[in-house]
């Protein structure tokens, strides 16, 4: 077989970067005889809609079904941390809830926290086996509590901060070199802001003290739907996707800020607007948000993203199939569609295994996970797992 120079090089670099991170976002698992992924996917055809999350072995079983998951709201939001998966109701209730993996493929329910009434638990970062992070975006706090014992120990009050009310609405975070940053919405309707990106950077060995970044370029820091719309590149440098309102308010343009390592205000050379970029292959050439991220090193971040193009009036976020999947380059600033079926808004998730990239697709001919391969760039026409419900999380234990 005839191979390029190019095309080496090309294959050479894709495994290079993937296994930069594959040690601490998609490693596997490496304990025995426990399954290497969590599975989160949404029951559509009910009323209201039914979310489950549970485990699954490995990508060899075929077929997934929830006989053992744990029902919980419609699209629960998780985090996991060594064997434990911490799900949060997000707007749809107060009780955090800590699963713990078993050999027989099974979650223990290993304790739980109860938030204050209707103050949305959104997100939720790990520092380490004694302390936690918790963003309440309707009250404005984050809860400082204990991923060991789910005991509270503090909380840290953001309100002071609101601009325009008397809440910045924290949404998603990440934490680094005793850094918490919070992105925040900003929004007085929980679906659209008119004020600026802000993430406030607090400092969790001072005393909690806070440092305040804002930025004018965009809008809605963060995705309340991903976690992981705020991340790290191998600098250290940090990432921001911001929805700016989902697309509900004209003119605003969603993209990537960053802060570069050890500063505390965005970079000002840098804005990548996905608004506005032209993308070959989708109808009308356009996204008006990205959805759900992840980044595999290099500057490659996969996602899928909404093509309001495609979208119902109004949208219908069950049936119509708008999502298509990307790969985005947050340096060069290029977004390229993937050969990968479109989805509905109940799934349309990403996850990264084994120097692959795992899409759960809600299809019109088939619901399940797909996978791209970025070194043949190739990806399979049908599911290689299918699942039962719309596969709105992929995430592989360490």
């Amino acid at each position: 077989m005839k191979v390029t120079v190019k095309a080496t090089l090309a294959i050479t670099a894709t495994a290079l970067f993937f296994s930069s991170c594959k040690k601490k976002d998609d490693g596997g698992s490496t304990t025995p005889n426990l399954d290497k992924f969590l599975i989160g996917t949404n029951i559509s055809s009910a009323n209201p809609i039914v979310g489950y999350v549970g485990t699954m072995k490995d990508l060899s079983v075929g077929s997934y079904n929830n006989s053992k998951a744990r029902q919980s709201v419609n699209y629960p939001y998780v985090t996991l941390y060594k064997n434990d998966v911490f799900v949060m109701p997000q707007r749809y209730g107060d009780v955090v809830k800590k699963y713990t993996r078993q050999t027989d493929g099974t979650l223990a329910e290993t304790g739980s926290l109860t938030a204050p009434a209707a103050s949305a638990p959104l997100g939720a970062v790990v520092e380490s086996d004694s302390r936690a992070y918790l963003s309440l975006m309707n009250a404005g706090k984050i809860l400082v509590f204990n991923p060991s014992t789910m005991a509270i120990l503090n909380t840290i009050d953001l309100t002071s901060y609101g601009l325009g009310d008397g809440n910045p609405d924290p949404n998603v975070m990440a934490f680094r070199n005793g850094k918490l940053y919070v992105a925040c919405s900003q929004t007085t309707d929980g679906y659209t802001s008119t004020r600026p990106v802000q993430v406030l950077i607090i400092d969790v060995n001072n005393n909690f003290s806070i440092t305040s970044a804002t930025d004018s370029r965009s809008g809605w820091a963060g995705s309340v739907n991903e976690q992981k719309s705020i991340f790290f590149d191998e600098n250290g440098d940090l990432y921001l996707y911001c929805v700016a309102s989902y697309g509900f308010v004209p003119g605003q343009k969603g993209g990537f800020l960053r802060i570069k390592n050890g500063q505390t205000s965005f970079d000002p050379t840098y804005f990548f607007n996905t608004s506005d970029i032209t993308i070959s292959g989708i109808a009308g050439n356009k996204i008006d948000y990205l959805q759900r991220f992840r980044y595999a090193g290099n500057g490659i971040v996969y996602s899928t993203g909404n093509i309001y193009a495609l979208a119902s009036n109004p949208p219908d976020y069950v049936n119509d199939r708008t999502y298509g999947s990307f790969k985005v380059d947050i340096i060069n600033k290029t977004i390229t569609k993937l050969n990968i079926p479109y989805s509905n808004g109940m799934a349309a998730s990403v996850g990264l295994f084994e120097n692959k990239v795992l899409f759960g697709i809600a299809g019109t001919s088939a619901v399940g996970i797909y996978r791209y391969d970025p070194a043949a760039d190739t990806a399979g026409s049908k599911p290689i797992v299918t699942t039962q419900g719309d596969p709105h999380q992929i995430e592989v234990f360490n």
